[in-house]
This record gives structure tokens, C-alpha cells and sequence, in this order.
């Protein structure tokens, strides 16, 4: 169990105002040649199965959506399974290397999408807030003084200040037997909110904090909240030695589940008429309140928010999406201008120092190929 692959840490550039999140878009007819549909909105009820369309109701150019998916196995050879949803319908799918649209894949660092979802619907029903000390809300006997200064929004944010390294630290802690007590016992490295470490070990403590505030487990609550709202039952969420679910990875979905969380965000936290999670969450989750620049690969303009990434051009030049992104090229492409949302799911085990040019090699197919097929929605 790895997180996206990158040891990333960063000195905090800049706090920027969240992102909004626009409503979904109906389905529509389609419209003029090199013209995607108008927008109406219409948020999807999600806790029924998809809707199909075909790629030019939705404005997608047919031939390029086709070559795209034709040409997936190619770009990326351990591809296992590539979904696109647009306007709220699903418009293709394919899977290969035995895996099938029932198949549940483990998502990796995707799991930290939901499990921010996760203290957002424990946010909004006043069990727990942001601005909360980590302390008051993570009673440990591996606490300590250097810990006090560090808050719920640290842990959201990947801004807590403690060591962290995936490479280093992943294997030693699943190992360890003691998944609170090892991230607290590593050094305090930078004040809270000053510096982005990314850290699944700090995204697993999100999920103990539900947990200490939930009636009943943070799995009986996840069902009972938001994924069974969500129709989303064919899922794998392991626990670790604390019997608390995995929070920064080991999820999970079916592509078409894992589209649905996409399409949750997209809608602003809204499932037909019913809002799953609040607006103002929704719009803090897939906002850049970290500014992080150039990653490098996968992100040329990149920000993170509640464990999820975010980019100015993640959608092409001047296209802005946001990304829930897991080891190996695990994806959850949103891009709001296009009301599209792109799943792809890849064999990741065992790539090791290959995992980077796997995942720029899934990003590239969906970014350069998928979503320039998608022609821009009329204005």
C-alpha cells in the first residue's frame, strides 16, 4: 500500500480562495459541429445506476473519443480499466487485462478523497470542525507538547508539520502494529500550516478522528452516509491493527462507483435532490488552499485541498481540474468547464521506481487525448 509514488514536500506558497464547483449538466441534444451541449442544471441522482448516452449526445468528438479508448491499452500497458462520464451520463467504458465493470480495484491514494468526504459529513453534523486541535480530537498516549499547535485542517491540508515519507516510512508503519503511535512519534519538522509533507500516515489519523466522534465505526458510518447514498455496495475497505479503515489508501471501487465520487464533487456534495455533504465543504475539498506549482509529472499548475489535488491546466492549456490521484496512475479526473469526469484504473503493484512515468503515461492519455475530445460546452 503506496500513496501516489512522490515524496512531496513543499514550503506553502500561497492560500488561495477554494474553487466553486458548478452544477451538473443534463443531457442535452447535441450541438453544432466543433460545439459541446448548453449547460442546464440538473444534478444526477447518484445512488441510481449511470444513465448511457452515446459520445455525441454528450458533445464528445466520436473519432477521437474511440481512438482515445482504442488506443489505451498501448499508451499505458497496465491499464485495467478506463470510464468517461460526461453531462452526468455514462458515455464509455473498457477494461482490459481480465478486469471487468464489476471488478473492485484498489484505488490507493484515492482513499483519501473519501476519507476527507468522510470528515466533512462529520463536519456538518457538528461532531468535529476543521479549526479543532488534532489533540482534543485524537486522545493518544504518544501525544506530546511539539502536537498542540497542529488542527484538524493541518491533518486535511497535508500541512501538519510532522516527518513523513512514503518511501521510508509506508512499509514500516503498515508493519508497525501501532498506526497512531508511529505517526505521532516522528519529529515535528515545521510549524503547522507552513509546509506540505505529503503523508498518508496524517491521513490515516483523519480517519481514527471520525471514528472518536461517530456512532459506530468509521466503515458503519462511511456506509451510512455516503457511500450507500451514493449506491456504492461492491467496495473494499480493509482495516488496519486499530480495526479503524485504512485512511490514505486500500480502497477499493468499481470504476463507475469511483466516477460517482467524482461526479459527488462536480455537483457540489449534491445527489439529485438531496445534498450528501455541504456545498461549502465541496467547495474547500477541491479548492487550492495550498499552492504547489509544477510537481514535475501529472500536474503543471498544482494546489491541494482536503486530500485532493488541484490544477489550473489539469484539464489542458487554460482547462482547470481537479484530481484524486493514487499510486501507479489511479485516477479521478474531474473538469468542470467540460462536466466531465475520467476514471482510470491501472495494475500497480510492483512498479516501483516506474510508477511516475506510469502515472504522467495515464495522465497524458487523459488529458491529451480523452478530454480534448470533449468539445467545450456552449455558453
Amino acid at each position: 500500500m503506496r500513496a501516489p509514488g512522490l515524496t512531496a514536500v513543499f514550503c506553502v506558497a500561497a492560500l488561495a480562495a477554494p474553487v466553486a464547483c458548478g452544477d451538473s449538466v443534463a443531457p442535452s441534444d447535441p450541438g453544432d459541429l466543433g460545439i459541446g451541449p448548453d449547460p442546464v442544471s440538473a444534478p444526477v441522482d447518484l445512488s441510481r445506476a449511470w444513465a448511457m448516452s452515446t459520445p455525441e449526445a454528450q458533445g464528445f468528438d466520436r473519432d477521437l473519443l474511440a481512438a482515445a479508448f482504442a488506443d489505451a491499452d498501448e499508451a499505458v500497458p497496465n491499464i485495467r480499466a478506463l470510464v468517461a462520464v460526461r453531462n452526468g451520463r455514462l458515455v464509455e467504458e473498457a477494461y482490459f487485462g481480465g478486469m471487468h465493470r464489476d471488478s473492485a480495484f484498489d484505488m490507493r491514494s484515492v482513499t483519501k478523497t473519501v476519507t476527507a468526504l468522510l470528515v466533512g459529513l462529520a463536519s456538518d453534523r457538528g461532531l468535529v470542525d476543521p479549526d479543532d486541535l488534532m489533540t482534543d480530537r485524537l486522545p493518544h498516549p504518544s501525544r506530546r507538547s511539539e502536537h498542540g499547535g497542529i488542527r484538524v485542517r493541518d491533518l486535511l491540508t497535508m500541512t501538519s508539520g510532522m516527518q513523513w515519507s512514503d518511501e521510508e516510512d509506508f512499509g514500516p508503519w503498515v508493519r508497525s502494529g501501532r498506526p497512531v503511535g508511529y505517526v505521532l512519534d516522528l519529529p515535528i519538522v515545521a510549524p503547522p500550516g507552513r509546509r506540505f509533507i505529503y503523508n498518508t500516515g496524517g491521513s490515516h489519523l483523519l480517519t481514527v478522528i471520525v471514528q472518536n466522534v461517530v456512532e459506530g465505526s468509521a466503515l458503519e458510518f462511511a456506509e451510512r452516509e455516503l457511500l450507500g447514498p451514493l449506491g456504492i455496495g461492491n467496495k473494499r475497505w480493509p482495516v488496519m491493527q486499530d480495526s479503524v479503515i485504512v485512511g490514505g489508501a486500500a480502497l477499493a471501487l468499481r470504476p463507475r462507483d469511483a466516477a460517482k465520487l467524482g461526479q459527488l464533487l462536480l455537483q457540489g456534495g449534491r445527489s439529485g435532490s438531496r445534498q450528501i455533504v455541504s456545498r461549502a465543504w465541496v467547495e474547500a475539498q477541491i479548492g487550492q488552499l495550498v499552492a504547489l506549482g509544477d510537481l514535475g509529472y501529472v500536474l503543471r499548475d498544482a494546489g491541494y485541498g482536503y486530500q485532493k489535488w488541484s490544477d489550473r491546466q489539469g484539464g489542458g492549456d487554460g482547462v482547470s481540474a481537479f484530481v484524486m490521484w493514487g499510486y501507479g496512475g489511479q485516477f479521478v479526473w474531474v473538469v468542470p468547464d467540460r462536466q466531465l469526469v475520467v476514471v482510470a484504473q491501472t495494475h500497480w503493484r510492483g512498479t516501483g521506481d516506474h510508477d511516475r512515468r506510469q502515472a504522467d503515461a495515464v495522465a497524458d492519455l487523459i488529458v491529451h487525448r480523452v478530454i480534448e475530445a470533449a468539445l467545450p460546452i456552449r455558453r
